[in-house]
């Protein structure tokens, strides 16, 4: 009996024991499996890759990507080559200067013309005159194009790539200035003087000018630059201009030049219209302060010329010459052997390679 009692005691003990140890065993399991938990739960908030309590997917890190910027296209005019102070060829005691820019948007320039007079042949020394406009040219590009073209007086036409544009000027004064420079009235007809050493040189003020354009072209030639203007299927060179002054010399022969000295009010002068004009024409001089050697044709007291305008009638000086003009206008022609009559000459008394010098009048348009 005792003894049951106390194997019974024995075994309630034992019992009461494993309860004791299981219930102790499963706390410390549940508190082993709370800080695994929490230790993954903290690697998660560091790392940023786990899932949700749920037990989903991981959630795909997000990578911040700086945005790209476009790349930046820097717009530059085709005629920006052209910029710059360029010094026209000494002709005679003239000089021109022409100072390109850009004209504020990306297919046009700027062109300011002055045109400085010296007391010797040979343009050394300081200028006596200086005759600028009251408005400069613009230049608007149009297309780079594939011409013949004859980029010096009396040689053969040869295939450049050309810039086109439109050149245009608003209506304009011409402004003398200088120490040589006066001004005079004969007959109610106002005029300037520059006052060379060897005597005053006198041309008409012709007063307002009217607004003008026409098409021509732009090309560099070894750093030259060269104006040109359309001739027949291709262009001629009106004026070739360095960057150095000083390696400027006298030209073999001077560049077309279209001077109004009259601005006319009547019909304008186009191609295949009749043009009735009076004219006189001069060897071209350039030893004269005025440009004017040896007379060789009038027409002043004859019956006025008629031709067509732009048919090949005349020469090519005339046929470029009178474009633009208005019937009532007086214009004189600078024209280059290349544009007059080359090296063929003309009778007795143009010799070969003659450039001439022409004062003209348009009498009328038909």
């Amino acid at each position: 009996m005792n003894t049951f009692l106390v194997a019974k005691s024995n075994a309630l003990y034992l019992t009461s024991r494993w309860r004791t140890v299981n219930r102790r065993s499963k706390w410390d399991k549940d508190r082993i499996n709370r800080r695994r938990s929490l230790a993954l739960f903290m690697a998660c908030l560091g790392m940023s890759a786990c899932g949700g309590s749920g037990g989903g997917a991981p959630a795909q890190p997000v990578l911040a990507v700086s945005p790209v910027a476009p790349p930046v296209v820097e717009t530059v005019s085709v005629l920006a080559k052209y910029e710059g102070t360029w010094f026209g060829p000494c002709l005679g005691r003239a000089q021109d200067t022409a100072t390109v820019s850009a004209a504020g948007n990306a297919g046009g320039l700027r062109m300011k013309l002055i045109r400085n007079f010296h007391d010797a042949n040979g343009c050394s020394g300081s200028a006596i005159a200086t005759e600028t406009l009251s408005a400069d040219f613009s230049l608007v590009h149009g297309n780079t194009i594939s011409a013949q073209a004859v980029l010096t007086p009396n040689t053969a036409a040869t295939q450049v790539t050309l810039d086109t544009v439109t050149i245009s000027i608003p209506s304009h004064t011409r402004v003398r200035s200088g120490p040589a420079v006066t001004t005079t009235t004969n007959n109610g007809i106002a005029s300037w003087c520059i006052n060379y050493s060897d005597g005053p040189v006198c041309t008409p003020d012709p007063g307002p000018l009217a607004s003008a354009s026409g098409q021509g072209a732009l090309y560099l030639d070894n750093g030259i630059l060269v104006l040109l203007s359309p001739s027949g299927s291709g262009y001629v060179a009106d004026t070739r201009y360095s960057k150095d002054r000083a390696t400027t010399v006298q030209a073999p022969g001077p560049s077309f030049q279209r001077i109004d000295t009259l601005p006319g009010t009547g019909a304008l002068a186009t191609s295949g219209r009749t043009l009735t004009v009076n004219y006189t024409g001069w060897l071209y001089d350039a030893t004269k302060a005025d440009f004017k050697g040896q007379q060789f044709d009038t027409s002043i007291g004859r019956a006025p010329f008629t031709f067509l305008l732009g048919a090949g009638q005349v020469i090519q000086g005339w046929d470029q010459g009178f474009l633009g003009m208005r019937a009532g206008g007086k214009r004189t022609l600078v024209i280059p052997s290349a544009m007059a009559y080359g090296r063929a000459g003309s009778g007795t008394k143009i010799p070969a390679d003659a450039a001439l010098i022409f004062e003209v009048e348009l009498i009328s348009v038909q």
